[in-house]
């Protein structure tokens, strides 16, 4: 019997960030749309799509009027994204840290020439 690793936290996080957008893009609104329709605003919404608040269970049922899904559909497309060949998604959902950038010499005009 073939085991599996568990996904990670990231993964999740990702995963739960890409099908609320997913499922924004199949409904057709936009996050402003999404957002008044839930009673929150869209800087919460982008957050949320961005995997940078990780949703509570609470959090998706309010959701879920807003997209036009049950549940048990919501469920279903976290699941295809999250087995998705090569992880939850090529971006970057958590923000970089951000850093100095001191010793980075940045060229001149005159290097150029």
């Amino acid at each position: 019997m073939l085991k599996t690793k568990p996904p990670t936290r990231d993964q999740i996080r990702r995963a739960l960030a890409k099908t609320i957008r997913s499922l924004r893009l199949k409904a057709g609104i936009s996050q402003e749309r999404l957002a008044l329709n839930v009673g929150r605003n869209r800087g919460n919404t982008a957050g949320l799509e961005r995997g940078l608040h990780i949703p509570t269970f609470e959090t998706i049922y309010e959701l879920l009027p807003g997209l036009h899904v049950t549940f048990v559909e919501f469920a279903e497309e976290f699941e295809r994204i999250l087995r998705a060949k090569g992880d939850a998604g090529g971006r970057r959902t958590v923000p970089k840290r951000k850093g100095t950038r001191r010793n980075v010499r940045r060229p001149s005009r005159t290097d150029a020439l």
